[in-house]
């Protein structure tokens, strides 16, 4: 897919079904509706405050410069979001635009090995994934990483992702 840019509206419409899935998911007392949901967040491309570092790991494949967030208790993890609409819970009165790049679940979750990461973070389709989930998740779905190198990142508007 080459680089483009969302308009506002489509960026409203980014992954809703799968917003609505998530959030009947979370509701679900059985998390029986989390196992029909995952692979197709495991398929999904999704939002990430993010950009290729200047550094490589063994393979030459640069590594992923990711924004964490530290909760009250201390503990980090690394927000991802489904559309960048939802990015707004990060916006504060001086900071209301970011830097962010859309990638697919597995290759996230595969580049952030050892990290806790929260998807939606304080949102009713929002989930946390502990390191060892999302391991297993990119054991599963290790044919999205054998698909061709990653084409260039693609960068989200910044300036719409908080209405005034």
């Amino acid at each position: 897919m080459a680089n483009q840019q969302l308009t506002p509206e489509q960026m409203k419409v980014f992954n809703k079904a799968l917003e609505e899935r998530i959030t009947e998911a979370n509701e679900d007392k059985t998390k029986t509706k989390w196992k029909k949901v995952l692979p197709d967040l495991m398929a999904a491309d999704v939002f990430a405050v993010a950009a290729l570092g200047d550094k490589t790991d063994a393979n030459g494949n640069r590594l992923l410069n990711v924004m964490m967030m530290t909760n009250k208790d201390g503990q980090q993890a690394i927000p991802f979001f489904t559309s960048p609409n939802r990015m707004s819970v990060l916006a504060t009165p001086d900071h209301k635009t970011f830097n962010c790049m859309k990638i697919n679940t597995t290759r996230l979750f595969n580049a952030i090995k050892g990290k806790t990461a929260v998807l939606n973070p304080g949102s009713t389709c929002g989930r946390v994934f502990t390191p060892f989930e999302m391991n297993l998740l990119v054991m599963e779905n290790k044919d999205q990483l054998e698909v061709k190198p990653a084409p260039a990142p693609t960068p989200a508007p910044t300036d719409t992702l908080v209405e005034e």
